[in-house]
């Protein structure tokens, strides 16, 4: 396990990440850091649907319920 050492620059205190992790440049991260000091980097995912194309993430079970329609009866019938 590597390890790495945090300095001071200016208010913030950083860590450097080696690029052997291959961690872009500029890429957004959500941290969060749990009571036992761990700190979690989560990279922000894109909006997958921004750019979607019509039907683009239709899968089989959308194809089934496509054509389903509800009928509507009363429970004394």
């Amino acid at each position: 396990m590597d390890t790495v050492k945090t300095r001071k620059q200016g208010n913030a205190v950083m860590v450097t990440l080696a690029s052997k992790y291959g961690i872009p440049a500029g890429k957004t991260y959500y941290i969060s850091k749990e009571d036992d000091g761990t700190i979690s980097l989560i990279p922000k995912i894109e909006d997958y649907f921004a750019t979607a194309k019509q039907n683009e993430f239709v899968d089989k079970e959308d194809e089934l319920a496509m054509n389903f329609s509800v009928e509507s009866r009363l429970l004394d019938e």
